[in-house]
Order: structure tokens, then sequence, then C-alpha cells
């Protein structure tokens, strides 16, 4: 008896020196290149609900009326079904007004935030370390600009101003980059009611997103207000932006392989195009003729339609198709 057990420890020993062997093993190939690209793989294998055997990853999407809405519809929100299409097992998607999403964010370990960059949140001034946050690839660029009221040319330089009223997003980024311009900034909460604002000359000018400021007046049923194309006073990418975890590096590897995918989609690049959202940055210029919104994207589609038959004479075909196809990451 006494020698079985000499016999049974000294098996248990060599069994436990090959567990460890192969765990020093595994670990070391998970930690060499590819080892992302791996577990993304493995990831979506297993389940995004099941991957990690925890509770569902949050995503905080902030809410900012007819593009954003709480209901789950708009713009952003179809944006957002096709981007975590793979990955709705595994996410918690919470719809909330801008202002407390963004905090729920900022104070929840492992969260995420859409849409939003973390260009924007340093310049706001909302984190401290740009590497302790992680982002996927940009869907789009957007652009901001101030919309004049009616009668009223858009503003060329800051110094212009002085005295005047703009209509805010609550919470945006655009309070600080206003602030000490002499302007009077007054915080709006709903993307609709800030058009209204502007619409009613209650302000003098109103900061604004493109494509959001297309889709809200084009909703209206109103032209789109004059504002000046080489004024952009921010530009970013719409991201979806995670606190930094080994968990969330693979889920946004694997989310910018969707996006990948739905940048080759023709029907996604279509919706962008519906959006005001063009291939070429010089047709921005021409937005300011917008009567309505939706006419003037049929008067760009016809200018792209005359230039592309016009370059089909001088280049091959197939550059015609990229010249008239709409805007990508």
């Amino acid at each position: 008896m006494r020698k079985l057990f000499v016999a049974g420890s000294g098996a248990t020993a060599l069994f436990f020196l090959y567990l460890t062997y192969h765990e020093a093993q595994a670990t070391e190939q998970n930690s060499g290149p590819g080892a992302v690209q791996a577990r993304a793989d493995a990831y979506h294998q297993i389940g995004p609900s099941t991957a990690s055997g925890r509770e569902k990853r949050v995503v905080f999407a902030t809410v900012w009326g007819q593009t954003l809405a709480q209901d789950g519809t708009g713009f952003y929100n179809e944006l957002a079904d096709a981007l975590l299409r793979d990955e709705k097992a595994g996410v918690s998607y919470q719809l909330m007004p801008y202002k407390r999403a963004k905090a729920r964010f900022l104070d929840r370990a492992g969260a995420c935030l859409y849409p939003s960059a973390i260009d924007v949140l340093d310049a706001g001034g909302h984190i401290s370390d740009r590497d302790d946050f992680v982002e996927t690839a940009p869907l789009f660029t957007t652009k901001t600009h101030l919309f004049s009221r009616a009668g009223g040319p858009p503003p060329r330089a800051m110094g212009e101003l002085y005295g005047k009223t703009v209509a805010v997003p609550s919470g945006s980024v655009m309070q600080n980059v206003l602030r000490g311009s002499g302007a009077t900034l007054i915080s709006v909460h709903d993307e609709a009611d800030k058009a209204q604002m502007l619409l009613t000359g209650r302000v003098d000018y109103m900061t604004a997103m493109l494509p959001d400021a297309v889709l809200v007046f084009a909703a209206m049923g109103q032209p789109l207000p004059e504002f000046d194309p080489a004024m952009p006073f921010l530009e970013a990418g719409v991201s979806l932006v995670c606190h930094r975890s080994e968990e969330n590096v693979v889920f946004i590897h694997a989310l910018n392989s969707r996006i990948r995918d739905m940048n080759a989609d023709p029907g996604y690049r279509a919706k962008l195009f519906e959006a005001g959202i063009w291939h070429e940055e010089a047709f921005a210029g021409e937005m300011n003729a917008v009567r309505p919104a939706s006419g003037a994207i049929e008067a760009l589609r016809l200018r792209e339609s005359m230039d592309a038959d016009k370059l089909a004479a001088k280049a091959p075909v197939t550059h015609a198709v990229e010249r008239s196809a709409p805007n990508t990451p």
C-alpha cells in the first residue's frame, strides 16, 4: 500500500509538471504576434454571450433627438444596429441623454460609448490619459460648422462671434471650443429644438455636425442654413470608444472587421450618401444651396453623373465608378 502511495505521488507530480509546461506554452503563444486576431476569431466561434462568461458589455448611446432617438430609431441607431449585428447577444445597448451617457461611461470600467471618438473626449477635457481607451476605426468623418439664421451670412472668423448668440448642444465639446469668443452660448438638449431656434431667429448661429444637420432640416422640410465649408470647428471620426482592457481590445478588433465588411457593402455606402456624406469634399460647398436638402442631394447626384461621363472619355471605367461612389471612411 505504501509503495502504491509513493508511486501515485510520483505520477501526480509528473502530471502537474506536464500541465505547468503546457500552460507556459499556451501563455507564450497568446502573447505573440497575431494573438489579438486569434482571440477575436475564437470570440466569434464561441459567441459573444459566452466568450467571457461575464455580464454583458455595456454600450452607452448618447441620445440627441431624431438622429439618435430614445426609442431606438434614427440614423446613428441604425448604424449601431449594423455595427453590432454579430455582437448583440453579448452587448447591452443603453440609450440615455447625452451628458448622462457620457458620465456613466466615464464612471464604469469596461463600458463603451457611441457615437464618440477619443479625440473628442480628449478635446473636451473628459479624459486625462488617451491610452486608457480604445476605439474602432471611424464609420465616417463628421465636421462641425456654425450655421447662420436666414438673411445672415455665416461667420468666417472667430472674431465675428463677438456679441452674437449661438445655440450649442448641451454637454458638447463646442462649449469649450467657443468659450472666450465673446458669444452668448445657449445649451440645447435636442437637435430639432436647436434647429427651430435658428429658424425662428432666436439665435444668430447654431453649431451642428454634418451629416446631422442635413438629416434634421430635411425632416423639417426646411433648406439647410448657410455655413462656411472652409471653416470647420471640429472634425472627428464617428467611432465606438471603450475603456481599455484585454477583452475590449478583442471586441474593438472584431468590430473593425465588421466595419470593413460594411464599407464594402453598396447598401451601406448608399445610406451614407443619402445622409449627405459625399465622396468628394468639394461638394460640401454646394450644400449651401440646399433647397430643400433632399433636392440638393438629387442635384449633386446629377452633377456626379455628368462629371463621371466626362471622366469616362479620359479614364478607365473603373475610375468613373470610384468617382461616383458615396463616401467611405
